[in-house]
């Protein structure tokens, strides 16, 4: 059964600046992969699937909720995909939805119907202190549009029972981001992590399946 209605995602409060943020780096950090074609695993409202197919790109959406109209009704624990059928397989924000113990079923999915690249993002709960700095010459300074200095803090808060939504989260006890680190080593070259700038509670990972 889906966790949320449908209306969860098309009120205002849901596309905040924060997950426009997120939007941006999915999109950036898929295309920039250049893949002849995407799986997105958790339609969600449709912004990054929509967007990628006015690029010109070949996406399937997939999601458990019937009610979103993906592509394809599925539990990402069991793909309905051909082996390799998609050359780019993204999941945002939608594997901290299962139990921890079921991620690795889950993962082994992703890599099967994938020929070679995975992008995901997880949540991380915490805090911290930002300052992103932009002024005359930093691009040119730099070779960035930006600087930016963050520093991460623990944070133990009762989001994840008050929301019912989340079984886990990266964190600092439990869910240590080396922790689930070393769960992704098990199917993936780690290629990439990025933390969006001003979106810290959002944690990329792009990913390339290996060999065996």
């Amino acid at each position: 059964m889906p966790q949320v209605d449908k209306k969860h995602y098309f009120v205002k409060k849901y596309d905040d600046l924060n997950r426009f943020i997120s939007y941006f780096y999915q999109i950036d950090l898929t295309t920039g992969l250049n893949p002849k074609n995407v799986l997105e695993l958790g339609k969600g409202n449709g912004t990054f699937s929509d967007y990628l197919k006015k690029l010109g790109g070949l996406v399937t959406t997939c999601d458990f909720d019937k009610n979103l109209n993906p592509d394809v009704v599925a539990d990402v624990r069991n793909l309905p995909f051909r082996d390799g059928e998609f050359e780019t397989v993204t999941a945002f924000e939608i594997l901290e939805h299962i139990p921890f113990e079921d991620l690795p079923k889950a993962l082994s999915e992703l890599k099967r119907v994938s020929s070679r690249y995975i992008v995901l993002s997880l949540p991380y709960k915490s805090s911290g202190w930002e300052v992103a700095l932009r002024f005359p010459g930093v691009r040119t300074l730099f070779k960035k549009s930006f600087l930016d200095f963050f520093v991460r803090m623990p944070l133990k808060f009762g989001g994840i029972k008050v929301s019912g939504q989340h079984y886990w989260e990266i964190d600092a006890w439990k869910y240590s981001l080396s922790k689930v680190r070393r769960v992704l080593k098990q199917y993936f070259t780690v290629l990439k992590e990025v933390r969006p700038v001003l979106n810290h509670y959002h944690y990329f990972f792009v990913l390339e399946k290996l060999s065996k």
